[in-house]
């Protein structure tokens, strides 16, 4: 028996059709409901009930937020983004392909920014019904999978051309130098074409005075690169090129770099691999200058390298303090000396890197050893008297904490 007002369940078996049932909402359908504080039924779909939002923004500020992003992302990606005018030949052609590969960039960038743009004020909802779902559409597919085929195509051909132009060598350059890079500076040495490298001209730097590289202009010059302990980068911004210097045994064949300066100036160069801790001071400088000039340069420039002095005479019984060189480090951190005479540092180079030994007071040099390279070179400084006192010694090559020092005058 069913209770009045009530509606009996179907008896367990009983075949029928289903119905959906009605969901309910949280404002009562008439005064009886609110009075009981029932809510009605109605008859919507869930997925109205997800996207119903609480409030939706303003076109005009929705415009203007979306506007202002996508000019802000332009400003900061426009910022620094093309290189240094080139200053070679090889470099003109590699600034081409830069130009051309940014104005593609730019143009993808901006195209799918105004389409999410568009899409984003166009598409916005205005209702609560779910647009209609499309699931493909073949003709649009075919068409963003061939542009960025072309694209790569083109760019490949172009970037082919650029590597063919930076890899191009000549049988008889102008100049040809060996780059020798070491922790934490450069050494040039101008071949002349003999095997007596006693006669080359050697520019060397340290740390306090870069070296020069000094070329003709409208010239093949080729770069034999080559590093004495670990990998280096020869880096010209202007050139538009980097190229590796690695430590290979001497057997095995180095990287090398050929290219043209085309206009006369003044260019800076650097280590563009990390190498150690004063990696951030190893530069260098390429002057580029006319023939002529070169050629002047040359002839005033000091062929072979230094020879060190001859030991001077002290004393016999006057203080000699021993110090050696090794794997960038000073056998001891700790010299004495008397103080008002005068006295020797016996110093020992162990490695196939330049090293010497400087002596400071605070910030005033107040002697500066020539530069020794090993292994096993030997030479005598000879310091004139000193005041009592604490001073500091150390490599100008690597003054790094290995190669810093206390002498002690007393």
């Amino acid at each position: 028996m069913a209770l009045r007002g009530v509606d009996a369940p179907p008896s367990i078996g009983t075949i029928g059709p289903r119905r959906r049932q009605p969901r309910w909402t949280g404002a009562p359908s008439n005064q009886t409901d609110a009075g009981r504080g029932l809510a009605s039924p109605v008859d919507e779909e869930p997925r109205d009930e997800l996207m119903r939002p609480s409030a939706a923004p303003s076109r005009p500020r929705t415009a203007l937020l979306a506007v202002a992003a996508f000019l802000l992302v332009t400003l900061v990606a426009g910022c620094g983004m093309l290189p240094p005018d080139p200053k070679t030949e090889a470099a003109k052609t590699v600034w081409d392909l830069y130009l051309i590969v940014f104005i593609m960039g730019a143009t993808v960038f901006v195209g799918v920014e105004a389409f999410i743009v568009f899409a984003v004020l166009r598409y916005r909802r205005r209702d609560d019904h779910l647009p209609d779902q499309l699931h493909g559409n073949n003709m649009i597919e075919m068409i963003w999978t061939a542009i960025p085929t072309v694209i790569v195509l083109v760019l490949f051909v172009l970037a082919s051309i650029a590597l063919g132009a930076v890899e191009a060598r000549t049988d008889h350059p102008a100049v040809t130098i060996e780059v020798d890079g070491f922790q934490w500076q450069w050494e040039f040495r101008y071949l002349d074409g003999d095997t007596d490298p006693s006669n080359d001209v050697v520019v060397k730097g340290s740390p306090a005075d870069p070296p020069v590289m000094t070329l003709p202009i409208d010239e093949p010059v080729r770069l034999i690169l080559r590093s004495r302990d670990v990998i280096h980068s020869f880096y010209v911004p202007h050139f538009l090129i980097k190229r590796d210097l690695i430590p290979v045994p001497e057997d095995e064949s180095l990287n090398e770099l050929e290219l043209s300066v085309t206009e006369v100036g003044t260019y800076g160069g650097q280590c563009a691999e990390f190498c150690g801790d004063l990696h951030a001071r190893m530069t260098f400088s390429v002057q580029a200058m006319t023939r002529a000039d070169y050629d002047a340069w040359l002839a005033a420039a000091p062929h072979g390298p230094p020879s060190p002095p001859p030991s001077a005479s002290l004393a016999p019984d006057a203080t000699v303090d021993d110090l050696t060189a090794d794997r960038i480090a000073f056998d001891t951190r700790e010299l004495t000396a008397p103080a008002g005479e005068a006295f020797a540092i016996r110093f020992t180079n162990e490695e196939d890197v330049v090293h010497n030994v400087a002596i400071f007071r605070g910030e005033e040099r107040i002697f500066t050893g020539d530069p020794i390279t090993g292994p096993g070179a030997t030479i005598d400084y000879v310091i004139p008297p000193l005041p009592p006192g604490e001073y500091t010694f150390q490599c100008d090559y690597h003054p790094v904490p290995d190669m810093t020092g206390t002498l002690t005058v007393e």
